[in-house]
């Protein structure tokens, strides 16, 4: 497979991966185990890359970064009433390091912690969550696949932020999926009043 067929494919799912979390949060109004940061994060972060990729005269980049715009400002519109201060706090921070950085002439390095950023915070999210039901499974099984092509287009093109970018959102996107397993196998909880009482509803009375 050529690297500009990989380019294209890698281009097509990683935009692909960015519709399953808008699209469930909207057709079922549950954010729990969301990251707000993480979304604020990715739409700070395709903002970058689109003055980058139009800065730079890459279109392949700018024009991605435009397209996943749309469902990452979805997705963090259906967020802001789940937004918390740390989420603003950390969402601000990573708008001042990409104003930093553009301004002391490292913005392209910078941009490489972009799906640290931008993945980082929902793997916290997960990790913390005893609930993930508004948590989207595909986006994390579509994510394996965006970085293995990404890293594979690293690879073949010897660019190491390419293959980082494959290896720390397969990183990622394993952590979620692992932990998405163990807290959706778990018995539901039962409150304590239940729990002393018992739950068969004949029993109670």
């Amino acid at each position: 497979m050529s690297a500009t067929t990989l380019s294209i494919l890698a281009s097509a799912v990683f935009l692909l991966r960015l519709l399953p979390q808008p699209v469930r949060l909207f057709r079922s109004g549950v954010a729990e185990g969301v990251s707000p940061m993480a979304a604020y994060n990715a739409v700070l972060v395709a903002f970058a890359w689109l003055y980058y990729g139009i800065e730079q005269r890459l279109v392949a980049v700018w024009l991605v970064s435009l397209l996943a715009l749309v469902p990452g400002l979805w997705q963090s519109a259906l967020l802001v009433r789940r937004t918390r201060k740390v989420d603003v706090v950390g969402a601000g921070a990573w708008a001042l390091a990409l104003v930093f950085a553009f301004a002391v002439g490292h913005f392209g390095a910078v941009l490489g912690l972009g799906v640290i950023v931008s993945t980082g915070p929902q793997v916290v999210e997960v990790l913390r969550s005893d609930d993930v039901s508004g948590v989207a499974t595909a986006t994390w099984w579509i994510s394996i696949l965006d970085a293995a092509l990404w890293g594979l287009y690293g690879v073949a093109l010897g660019d190491g932020p390419l293959i980082g970018y494959g290896v720390i959102l397969l990183v990622c996107s394993v952590v979620v999926l692992v932990r998405l397993a163990v807290v959706r196998r778990q018995p539901p909880h039962v409150p304590p009043h239940h729990a002393a009482h018992g739950t068969d509803p004949v029993s109670a009375l």
